[in-house]
């Protein structure tokens, strides 16, 4: 059976033998740095993987808080909006006649920060991606991250640099 070459030099396999010297395999710098940049690329994408799995993760327990706030009682609710409102003064209630919308609003307010995340981290630049990261492994609230990145990606977007608060 015929071993393949590693492409290193030497490679693996006549390391492996004790014979190094008699390592034939010869590839130009061109190919090396190609070599290298595909082993770059690859490990970015396993990065990029990791993050929407947090990601998607992160979403899973933003979609359970809303579930279990659908399931408290009135008061624990107002008290929240009242929160919510707080931290985003645009993101105010909208109720109809009968008092109902504030819910489905804050809902809406909760993907809408979800999708502000999203782009920051599938666009954003290493240094957003990191931060955005960072903020979310520290517990902030997600509202607060999207606001952050909101502030930052103003006028700098069109450079593609993102820049949160």
């Amino acid at each position: 059976m015929r071993e393949k070459c590693n492409r290193l030099t030497p490679c693996a396999t006549c390391v492996a033998r004790s014979t190094p010297q008699e390592c034939k395999y010869a590839a130009p710098d061109t190919d090396r740095q190609a070599i290298a940049q595909a082993e770059l690329i690859a490990g970015l994408r396993s990065r990029a993987n990791q993050l929407r799995d947090q990601l998607g993760m992160a979403r899973g327990m933003e979609i359970f808080e809303i579930d279990e706030h659908r399931d408290s009682p009135e008061s624990d609710t107002e008290h929240e909006e009242e929160q919510q409102q707080q931290r985003h003064p645009q993101y105010a209630p909208i109720e109809n006649a009968n008092g109902e919308g504030s819910a489905k609003r804050r809902e809406e307010d909760q993907l809408a920060e979800l999708e502000v995340v999203y782009a920051a981290l599938r666009w954003g630049t290493g240094a957003t991606v990191e931060e955005v990261v960072r903020r979310i492994r520290r517990g902030e609230h997600l509202g607060d991250i999207a606001q952050g990145v909101e502030l930052g990606m103003g006028p700098a977007l069109r450079d593609g640099v993102v820049v949160l608060d």
